[in-house]
């Protein structure tokens, strides 16, 4: 029984890596079908659905693998410095505006659980970096801060077209992100 479970999650962990294969070259997750997925992978149709649930949570699964984590995975920093904080939220941002690419939109569950999960890491990073417990109003704002970034990247022809902000550029993501965290670190004028 051992073996079989050790199976699946290598099979798993290659049907991920083979899927993230499709997703470096097509330009939305129409292109790439779950027969298309099945035969890359070497396996069933079906067992996209037994393993994954869904097509849609693989190719999440498989944008992850392609960053190399989670949207809520905070880099390891115990000192809370800002440079920690803001990778935090610009690689947030970079995972969704790939979701978006791809057509993936996440259900409202989904959404709730990073945007919470998120702010949690930033307040204890931030807790790490004044020196001090954040009070509520704090948490406040960092959840109101990673909700607006989130939904700015969730869909970036729609914030380009409200803020004039192209956000797909790593470097106006980068100055909205380095904005965003001088507002949260109280150092914006």
């Amino acid at each position: 029984m051992f073996s079989n479970w050790m199976h699946s999650k290598e099979k798993i962990r290659e049907i991920v890596c083979k899927t993230a294969e499709l997703l470096s070259s097509a330009d939305s997750s129409a292109e790439i079908t779950t027969r298309k997925i099945a035969e890359n992978a070497g396996i069933n149709p079906a067992m996209v659905n037994y393993y994954f649930g869904s097509k849609e949570n693989l190719l999440k699964a498989a944008v992850s693998v392609m960053d190399g984590t989670h949207m809520t995975d905070a880099p390891h920093d115990p000192s809370g410095s800002r440079k920690a904080m803001f990778d935090h939220l610009v690689k947030m941002c970079g995972i969704s505006i790939q979701y978006a690419k791809l057509g993936l939109r996440g259900d409202i569950s989904s959404f709730s659980t990073d945007a919470l999960e998120t702010s949690y890491k930033l307040l204890e990073m931030k807790k790490m970096h004044d020196g001090i417990t954040p009070n509520t109003e704090n948490a406040y704002l960092i959840f109101k801060t990673v909700c607006f970034l989130m939904v700015a990247s969730a869909d970036p022809d729609g914030f380009e077209e409200f803020s004039g902000i192209d956000i797909r550029s790593k470097s106006q993501l980068r100055l909205l992100v380095s904005k965003q965290l001088d507002i949260l670190l109280g150092e914006a004028l």
